[in-house]
């Protein structure tokens, strides 16, 4: 059988260490209490499970600190282009599906693009703390946590990382990452496809800058076109003994609306996170739409 190249990806605290283990049958990597942060640079291992070889990659839980982007998350990115995974292991744990996985998973989305969707599996764990079975679970989802497993073609999995000795539940994953591999045709996440996205990535953006560049440039032709207009009718206007404005009124008026500009913006920025973590979600809602009708339309043609 082919070796296996696997990735684990996922926020941290989502006991991806603990499921690197499991997956190995060995204490390959460090794990402690899920507050603590574990693991800060990305590391693999080795090992023969069900007479195949696997190689497992365990990296930094994805999140929002300055020190993860400057440092952790390269190294992740350079870990996946190096080993080409086969499959990307999604943790998550089960019980209450917050809006820190929901930005976790964006963010994974976003850097590998849609591509990573078709080597995905989502692996769930704290499975010893479901009181249900895990078809039931599923049925119970949030709505952002349903559309991921949608997306990732309903590929799911559940580990019970206090059990490591049930040989069981590595041998289910096994299969499914098989019959994963089997469906992409043997092929694997490669770095060109991470450039491509990178790539499609920066040219949006120039887009973007150039969209906002060229609008406040027309806006400021407008505005002087105005301005003489308005030039030449007050010039008309004095000559007749009229007066246009009042500048000193206009400078009070101004000043009021620059202070209400500014109680406007302060309240925005302290609204930031709020709003930060709304746009995430209808960000991935649209993003999982968009995929699921892609994937559709591909279907039919």
């Amino acid at each position: 059988m082919e070796e296996l190249t696997i990735i684990l990806l996922g926020k941290q605290g989502a006991g991806k260490s603990a499921s690197g283990n499991t997956l190995l049958g060995k204490h390959a990597f460090h794990t402690a209490p899920s507050s603590e942060r574990v693991t800060r640079a990305c590391s693999m291992s080795m090992s023969t499970v069900d007479k195949q070889k696997i190689k497992v990659i365990d990296t930094p839980g994805w999140c929002d600190s300055s020190q993860f982007e400057t440092e952790m998350k390269q190294d992740i990115i350079e870990s996946v282009n190096m080993y080409n995974p086969h499959v990307f292991l999604l943790v998550l744990t089960t019980g209450r599906f917050t809006n820190e996985e929901i930005t976790t998973v964006m963010n994974i989305l976003k850097e590998f693009g849609d591509e990573v969707i078709k080597y995905m599996i989502v692996l769930f764990t704290k499975g010893d703390e479901l009181e249900e079975p895990i078809e039931d679970y599923l049925k119970e989802l949030h709505s952002e946590l349903e559309q991921i497993i949608k997306i990732s073609g309903g590929r799911v999995h559940v580990f019970n990382n206090r059990n490591e000795k049930d040989c069981q539940q590595t041998s289910l994953l096994l299969k499914k990452i098989n019959d994963l591999v089997k469906e992409n045709k043997n092929k694997c996440y490669t770095e060109s496809m991470y450039n491509k996205n990178k790539k499609q990535c920066r040219n949006e953006a120039e887009n973007s800058v150039a969209e906002n560049r060229k609008s406040p440039a027309e806006d400021e032709n407008r505005d002087d076109d105005d301005d003489q207009v308005s030039i030449c009718d007050a010039d008309q206007k004095e000559e007749k003994g009229q007066t246009m404005i009042d500048r000193k009124e206009f400078e009070k008026v101004k000043e009021k609306v620059d202070e209400l500009t500014k109680t406007i913006q302060d309240q925005l920025m302290a609204d930031m996170n709020n709003l930060r973590i709304r746009m995430n979600t209808v960000q991935f809602l649209v993003f999982t739409k968009a995929h699921h009708t892609q994937k559709e339309f591909t279907k039919k043609n």
